[in-house]
């Protein structure tokens, strides 16, 4: 018979892979795929900025060939280089910049923020009380170029403070260090705006899924059912089939007990009609049958022995 616990455990088995395979699907996708999408996106956008920064720094390279040819003075060199540097724009909005600082720190240009131009930068914080330029100058000098995060004002609005990632670049020969960053709140919004397509995507995948799903283990619980329900039948008709075998077998026992049969040949006598019995002795017929059967005698005379043995009697009493 089948259990009710034979029963759950069939319908959980249906329902098992598909459910795994929701959750792998979601393990994926929030464990896998959105963060690796972050990373190389971060990842695209320094590559990027390093991209950039070699661009502007090649400026520098070529004004200072014309220095050393002798086409330029120095002075001069710088600044062609401090003008065009100052206007090179970049971004969705045109307002991604560059700027120029030296070892001192001094800002040599900030497109932005002029009120720093020609300033000692050695104690500029930012307002987590980080001191960036000095850490540019330590960037430069340690690797010649690198990353460095801080708080700056976001791109010409001096009242928004936001977090940014820089990448700064020595000019060795004029002692210029020359750097622009990107954004990280544009980077988080770039993620939110992949993480929010990857969750459609995903919602429409699972929902796509969970139909499949569904109809397959619903014709799989519906095919188990008919299992079960056949199997349960199956039993039923077997142990109604025991009972009839058993109960076909006790009526016919009970047949048997109460049926005695003479069967085969019996050797009786001609005469006196004594049956001989399987030890060889001869036994009056009705003792011999009464052994061998249910069969039970009452003596009684025929008309024709009344005749032999009481021929006084009439015939009419005879029939009486």
């Amino acid at each position: 018979m089948v259990s009710p616990l034979s029963s759950k455990l069939e319908s959980f088995k249906s329902i098992l892979p598909s459910f795994l395979a929701i959750i792998l699907f979601g393990v994926v996708i929030f464990g896998v795929i959105l963060p690796t999408s972050q990373k190389n996106l971060l990842e695209q956008k320094k590559t990027m900025i390093v991209s950039l920064t070699q661009t502007a720094w090649n400026v520098l390279f070529y004004y200072d060939r014309l220095v050393k040819s002798g086409e330029l003075s120095l002075e001069t060199a710088q600044q062609r280089t401090i003008e065009v540097i100052k206007y090179l724009r970049y971004g969705g909005e045109g307002k991604d910049y560059f700027w120029i600082n030296d070892l001192q720190p001094k800002m040599i240009m900030h497109p932005y923020r002029s009120d720093l131009d020609e300033q000692d930068l050695s104690k500029f914080t930012d307002p987590n009380g980080k001191h960036l330029f000095v850490e540019f100058v330590k960037e430069v000098k340690k690797n010649g170029g690198g990353f460095v995060p801080y708080v700056w004002q976001w791109k010409d609005d001096p009242t928004r403070l936001v977090p940014k990632l820089s990448y700064v670049k020595l000019f060795q020969p004029w002692d210029w260090i020359i750097g622009t960053g990107v954004y990280l709140e544009d980077v988080h919004q770039e993620i939110e705006s992949i993480t929010k397509r990857l969750i459609a995507i995903s919602i429409g995948i699972l929902l796509i899924i969970i139909l499949l799903s569904t109809y397959i283990i619903g014709r799989g619980l519906k095919e188990t059912r008919r299992r079960q329900a056949a199997e349960k039948e199956l039993e039923a008709y077997q142990h109604h089939l025991e009972e009839l075998v058993e109960k076909r077998t006790a009526e016919l026992k009970k047949a048997l007990d109460e049926v005695k049969v003479l069967s085969g040949f019996l050797p009786i006598c001609s005469s006196c009609k004594k049956i001989r019995d399987d030890q060889g002795y001869w036994n009056q017929i009705e003792s011999y049958i009464k052994k061998h059967s249910d069969a039970e005698f009452s003596h009684s005379l025929c008309p024709d022995c009344i005749r032999n043995l009481y021929p006084d009697i009439e015939e009419d009493e005879l029939i009486k």
